[in-house]
C-alpha cells in the first residue's frame, strides 16, 4: 500500500459554502472527486458538488486554510501542510482509496458563542 498522496501532483479545487454568517472552506484534489474512500470505521464517496469549485495551487490552498475557521479538506494539500508543520498530523483522519493510496482528511469547525 502506498503511504500517502504526498507526491502526487493533482490539481486542487476549493469552494466556499456560505449559510447565514457561517462559511466553510472545502478543499480537495480533483482526482478524488467521486471516488470511494474507506477506513476501519467509515466509507464515503467524495461528493462532487461539495468540493468542485475553483482551481488553486496547494500553497495558495494552505494560505486559505490559515484564514478560515471552518474547513473540510481532503487530499495532498494536507500532506503539504503536515510537511510544513502547519497541520498537526494527529488531527488528520486517514482513508484508503480503491487503489490502495492513503488519503488524508481534515475537518475543523468552530462553534460561535451563543
Amino acid at each position: 500500500m502506498e503511504q500517502s498522496s504526498k507526491h502526487r501532483s493533482e490539481r486542487v479545487l476549493f469552494k466556499i459554502h456560505r449559510k447565514d454568517k457561517t462559511e466553510i472552506l472545502a478543499i480537495c484534489d480533483e482526482a478524488l472527486l467521486g471516488k470511494e474512500l474507506s477506513n476501519s470505521t467509515t466509507r464515503m464517496k467524495v461528493p462532487l458538488g461539495f468540493y468542485k469549485g475553483t482551481y488553486i495551487s496547494k500553497s495558495d490552498a494552505l494560505d486559505l486554510m490559515r484564514r478560515y475557521t471552518n474547513i473540510n479538506a481532503l487530499g495532498s494539500v494536507l500532506d503539504l501542510g503536515i510537511e510544513k508543520n502547519i497541520i498537526n498530523k494527529d488531527a488528520v483522519l486517514w482513508f484508503n482509496s480503491e487503489d490502495g493510496k492513503r488519503i488524508p482528511h481534515l475537518i475543523i469547525f468552530s462553534i460561535p458563542p451563543i
